[in-house]
């Protein structure tokens, strides 16, 4: 098991802990994770586009001009997609994007996230996210403190209100509970803080012992 510092909201090294080796260093398998976050990202999609075809575009039904005599081609309505202002052909319908996500998948993907974020220095422990009340210069510290510059998602055991509050008002920070987070969410974040209790939920969570990836 690997041994990680835990600092707290101004860099300070506190204790440290060891993290599983299942967990924070396993091997990313970039197709498998590909297919995976792909999935997340359908998931999100709302699927409610919807384009007017012949039927509902308004419009006569009637002919423009007669079908013989005129020397221009034969039109049978103006709701033809080639009229300005007629119907689209072939366009977007109310759908379902979604894709099942098997909970092994879901699983290992996690794994592989948290592994890909300790491995590129991007994953700090946390003492806490205790907040004892709504301060966004308390938040704004911590991301001094650590120097980032980029996305930044903090995840914690549970909800805390007071540091939800005052993360929400920094443009590129996000703070979320264990229990909506997603890979996803990791992925795509440049700096991931997780409070010491949450990393070890992770572990207790992820922690796969004595088998080989199978995603290899």
């Amino acid at each position: 098991m690997a041994v990680v510092d835990i600092f707290d909201h101004q860099k300070q090294v506190t204790e440290q802990m060891e993290l599983d080796d299942s967990v924070y260093s396993a091997p990313v398998n970039d197709t498998f994770l590909h297919q995976v976050l792909v999935s997340y990202q359908a998931n999100k999609r709302q699927g409610t586009s919807l384009v007017k075809n012949r039927n509902t575009v308004s419009g006569t039904k009637s002919k423009p001009f007669r079908q013989k005599g005129t020397g221009r081609a034969r039109q049978g309505t103006m709701r033809a997609p080639h009229h300005r202002g007629g119907a689209t052909q072939f366009g977007p319908v109310p759908r379902s994007y979604r894709k099942r996500i098997p909970k092994k998948m879901k699983q290992l993907a996690f794994r592989q996230c948290l592994s890909l974020k300790r491995e590129r220095g991007e994953l700090f422990v946390l003492t806490d996210l205790d907040f004892a009340e709504i301060q966004t210069k308390q938040a704004s510290s911590i991301l001094r403190s650590f120097e980032t510059n980029g996305r930044t998602l903090f995840v914690d055991a549970d909800t805390k209100p007071n540091a939800y509050l005052s993360f929400r008002n920094l443009a590129q920070s996000r703070y979320m509970p264990m229990n909506i987070c997603s890979p996803l969410d990791i992925f795509e974040s440049d700096y991931l803080f997780i409070t010491k209790e949450a990393a070890d939920l992770f572990q207790k969570r992820y922690a796969k012992e004595g088998a080989e990836d199978h995603a290899e």
